[in-house]
């Protein structure tokens, strides 16, 4: 048997299009700050680390420019080197790729281990690692006089790769800090209730959802909470139109309603889907309407429950 889902009274929309205009509305498009937008202080101790070995590669363009070879060079100079490592993650840098890993088609290497082999003087993994450069194309960048400032331009494109990956961590963090505050406010209120985070809630036999964050009343889970920021188009509208019937089904069987605080620019191109996800889970906020309304719409069910 089918039972209803408590609909918090800001979410009690006309029609799903008018809750999509709101939405839309009040969308904060980006979650980083401006202050936030470039690391400038890791670029610059990053470069720091990295700067003393382009005087490295400033030399041996000049050897290669004069008519030596550039794989037997380089293989040759690493052999000769204390410490090779920071000189093969400088050049691997300078072509934008990061971390201490290298995979490609014809690649499966850790920068540390062969680093090391060619420590111990192992010309095969010297002349592995020159030829590897030389097939990149290292060569086309190996001879500009400004290699200071491309080193500084890759780090700050580099950027755009970790703005993707701490956009949702950050908005994650920003709706933390909300239910923080909110549960803060109605226990000021009297209300009994507490804010856990990531909770796997069970709701059946072998059945159980996992959410972000949980808010509990008189100590049982009545409220479990999940979070989405979106820049581009994501997949989350369309799992709740695919798969979330029954598991708010469930979920309501034992008292608890699901909340869903969402965001992000990506949904100026999710009108359609952003809609549907709404006839089955009316409870979506954005930042601003869960700011502004969350804490009124949970006051409100606790109370009318306290009464029942």
């Amino acid at each position: 048997m089918e039972t209803k889902i408590t609909i918090l009274p800001s979410r009690r929309y006309d029609n799903p299009e008018q809750f999509v205009e709101d939405f839309l509305k009040t969308l904060t498009p980006g979650i980083i700050k401006r202050f936030e937008f470039i690391q400038w202080q890791i670029i610059e101790e990053k470069l720091k680390r990295l700067i003393p070995s382009i005087s490295f590669y400033k030399e041996l363009a000049y050897r290669v420019n004069i008519g030596y070879d550039f794989v037997r060079e380089l293989s040759d100079s690493l052999l000769a080197c204390d410490d090779p490592l920071p000189l093969m993650e400088c050049a691997l840098e300078l072509l934008g790729h990061t971390g201490h890993e290298f995979v490609t088609f014809q690649d499966d290497i850790e920068l540390g281990p062969l680093a090391k082999d060619i420590t111990e003087g192992k010309e095969d993994k010297a002349e592995y690692f020159a030829n590897l450069l030389k097939d990149l194309g290292f060569t086309r960048i190996l001879f500009r006089n400004d290699l200071e400032d491309l080193l500084l331009g890759v780090q700050i494109g580099l950027e755009t790769h970790r703005r993707k990956n701490i956009g949702g961590a950050l908005f994650q963090q920003e709706v933390h800090n909300l239910l923080t505050n909110t549960v803060k406010e109605l226990k000021k209120l009297s209300y009994p209730v507490e804010l856990q985070c990531e909770i796997t809630i069970p709701y059946g036999k072998g059945l159980s959802k996992k959410v972000d964050f949980a808010i509990t009343y008189k100590g049982k889970i009545r409220f479990g909470i999940e979070v989405n920021f979106y820049t581009v188009t994501g997949s989350k509208p369309t799992e709740i139109k695919r798969s979330y019937g029954n598991v708010l089904n469930g979920l309501q069987r034992v008292g608890i309603d699901l909340i869903w605080i969402t965001d992000g620019k990506g949904y100026r191109g999710m009108q359609r889907s952003l809609k549907d996800a709404y006839t089955i889970l009316p409870n979506i906020y954005n930042l601003q309407q869960a700011k502004i309304n969350l804490l009124m719409d949970l006051k409100t069910i606790f109370t009318s429950e306290t009464v029942a």
